[in-house]
């Protein structure tokens, strides 16, 4: 009798160690959604139309900052980072990047190639590449096991950054990514235009197979979106079904 009560509190122990354990490497989902509105209303991309325009960030915050009940301040948040210095980096055009000392960010830089043709480089490329020396590689060193969130305005694109043979893939960047320790989270909050009517179910998935992937949709409201293994992309996280 002795024997089998010490079992179960021994299990019930481990049971406990195990749940802490997995909290402790995820974000909060409330917290992360107060996270995410404190960058929205801090450092969104306005251009001069007053129109907001694709960007993202990427933090890389001691781990405490992304558990459950911390509330993102003015005095207690990314207090290095001038909002706006941020601003003003990434809405030049000509360079569209800035980095901190717990924030990147980049909005999207022109390449011109000749009169007649140019492109723009969209920011998850700007912060993930190179893979190997790029801006989120240097964030991520300053912090070996911090909380690492990366926010897109819009979702990675299809045909550019989730194009896994492509030169701006942000693939690459996501695996070295992953072997960061402490908590991470890919977040985005609105669909990329062209990609509305795509497979979006496959290719987020490459993403989940690194980092986990989120959808904040307001400043209270955020998803998990899964995708791990067999485990379909959560349908927040999809475009509505065209009936």
């Amino acid at each position: 009798m002795k024997f089998t009560v010490f079992l179960s509190g021994l299990l019930l122990l481990l049971l406990l160690d195990w749940t802490e354990s997995v909290e402790d490497d995820n974000v909060d989902i409330n917290t992360l959604a107060r996270i995410i509105n404190f960058i929205e209303e801090n450092y969104k991309r306005v251009d001069g139309d007053q129109h907001p325009r694709q960007y993202a960030t990427a933090i890389n915050v001691p781990k405490n900052q992304c558990q459950k009940n911390f509330i993102p301040s003015q005095n207690s948040f990314l207090t290095q980072e001038d909002a706006a210095n941020v601003k003003n980096a990434i809405t030049d055009d000509t360079k569209a990047l800035y980095q901190g000392a717990e924030l990147i960010a980049a909005g999207t830089k022109k390449v011109v190639i000749s009169k007649k043709k140019q492109y723009n480089m969209h920011s998850e490329s700007l912060l993930l590449n190179p893979a190997d020396n790029s801006p989120m590689t240097k964030l991520l060193n300053k912090r070996k096991d911090g909380c690492s969130v990366l926010f897109s305005f819009e979702s990675p694109c299809l045909d550019t950054c989730l194009d896994a043979s492509g030169r701006h893939s942000i693939l690459r960047g996501l695996e070295n990514w992953k072997e960061h320790s402490g908590i991470k989270a890919f977040v985005f909050k609105n669909f990329w235009k062209f990609d509305t009517k795509k497979d979006l179910q496959a290719k987020f998935k490459q993403i989940v197979a690194h980092v986990p992937l989120y959808r904040c949709v307001s400043e209270n409201q955020c998803y998990a979106c899964k995708g791990e293994g067999n485990t379909p992309i959560d349908a927040h996280c999809l475009p509505p079904a065209e009936n």
